[in-house]
């Protein structure tokens, strides 16, 4: 493992609880659960390390999960960890030039955590793969940031955990050029061009960043 995906896995396995917390998990059983069937085929678009899979195959014991990732040492930490039921299948494969390796039809949720801003073209990916392998009555869950003011978002960064403290401005200031890509209008110009709608949506999870439940038209 290189130092860079050293970090990269420390900082998402410090900062995962921020993500997903109980703001989220609310809006989970609110919105989400209520519209799952009892053995759903659930696909985590970038899981990282694999918690937010470990926490589902808690909460749905008879659901079959599904990862990809594009960088190994997640996949690696995503297979080494303990899950409630069978480790989830976990391929290696980048999604953004390649097709998500799932049959049409077959996806009852599609999860994506702070993974579609940065791919060249959401449009592509939102209409021609993630429409194509959910069911008709399938839905996606994304979680992802919309943009900021400069201030608010470098000085927390600045205090969460994740960074060591010598690199910790030059990381927030990285972080700011990625994480602020989109507005709100924005994202939501992208998933009506896209064709999805917005079932439900919130904020509370995390102040940066907005978790939409959407459904193909």
């Amino acid at each position: 493992m290189t130092q860079r995906d050293e970090r990269a896995l420390r900082r998402q396995l410090e900062r995962y609880t921020l993500r997903f917390n109980d703001a989220f998990w609310r809006f989970w059983d609110e919105q989400v659960a209520s519209v799952l069937p009892a053995a759903p085929v659930i696909v985590d678009v970038g899981p990282g390390p694999g918690l937010f899979l470990r926490d589902l195959s808690e909460r749905l014991p008879d659901a079959t999960l599904h990862g990809v990732d594009a960088n190994e040492a997640m996949v690696e930490n995503a297979r080494a960890i303990d899950y409630a039921g069978p480790v989830p299948s976990l391929v290696l494969a980048n999604v953004e030039s390649s097709p998500l390796p799932y049959d049409d039809g077959s996806v009852d949720l599609l999860t994506m955590a702070a993974v579609l801003h940065g791919f060249d073209d959401p449009f592509s990916f939102l209409r021609e793969q993630a429409a194509r392998v959910l069911k008709p009555d399938g839905r996606m869950l994304l979680f992802d940031w919309f943009r900021q003011p400069m201030r608010e978002y470098v000085e927390r960064r600045l205090i969460e955990p994740g960074e060591p403290e010598e690199t910790r401005y030059e990381r927030a200031l990285e972080q700011f050029r990625v994480h602020n890509k989109y507005t709100l209008d924005d994202w939501r110009w992208v998933f009506a061009e896209s064709g999805m709608r917005i079932e439900a949506e919130t904020s509370e999870p995390h102040p940066f960043a907005r978790v939409w439940l959407l459904r193909p038209e």
